[in-house]
């Protein structure tokens, strides 16, 4: 997890944020134009940008992914929002597999140790991760679950998932072994080096 963790100042408009994106057209980019457009126009709600790109809705010019567009289908909204939240703050869900379920105030106390910030930011992005928990459905959201043997799982959410090709072997027992890899499709390169690594311990 990057803990260049952004917020949101005054999450009081968030949720409206989130229902006038449902019924918007996919913008080439996701600016602060568009969000005008929309009818937020403080700078206060300006937020919802590095939000979506900490999500990984948005890429690093803002331009929406795959993710976003699976957001604005209003079947997938709130399961699809859960899946980023999980990706995101993957640290967070190793602590606690609930920690949506968590109040703020044990949220604050969490990023405050992990971030290094402050009483009142670490606060404002816990206010922020609980609204938009808040707005998710985890439901649907499946955890990782333990490797079978002679295949690697690394992540559950296929719908927000990247493909890599596959890679085939042999054993000493004449056995071929298949692996598929899905990574996430986030910008947190943390998240990456983690799930290698656990591929790694795996394998060896």
């Amino acid at each position: 997890m990057d803990i260049d963790v952004p917020y949101i100042p005054s999450i009081k408009n968030l949720h409206k944020i989130l229902d006038k994106i449902q019924h918007a057209a996919v913008p080439e980019a996701f600016t602060y134009d568009f969000l005008r457009d929309l009818g937020f126009s403080s700078s206060n709600d300006r937020s919802i940008v590095k939000i979506f790109k900490y999500l990984g809705f948005l890429d690093t010019s803002g331009k929406p992914q795959s993710s976003y567009r699976d957001f604005v289908d209003h079947n997938k909204t709130k399961h699809i929002l859960a899946e980023r939240l999980r990706i995101a703050f993957d640290d967070l869900y190793t602590s606690n597999k609930k920690a949506h379920e968590k109040t703020v105030e044990d949220l604050k106390g969490w990023f405050k140790s992990k971030t290094g910030k402050g009483d009142s930011v670490a606060l404002k992005i816990a206010s922020t991760f609980k609204s938009l928990a808040q707005y998710a459905d985890f439901s649907e959201v499946k955890e990782t679950s333990a490797p079978l043997i002679g295949e690697s799982k690394i992540s559950p959410q296929e719908s927000t998932t990247k493909d890599i090709p596959v890679i085939k072997g042999e054993s000493k027992f004449g056995l071929v072994y298949r692996l598929e890899i899905h990574l996430p499709d986030t910008q947190n390169i943390e998240t990456y080096r983690a799930i290698f690594k656990a591929l790694r311990e795996e394998l060896m």
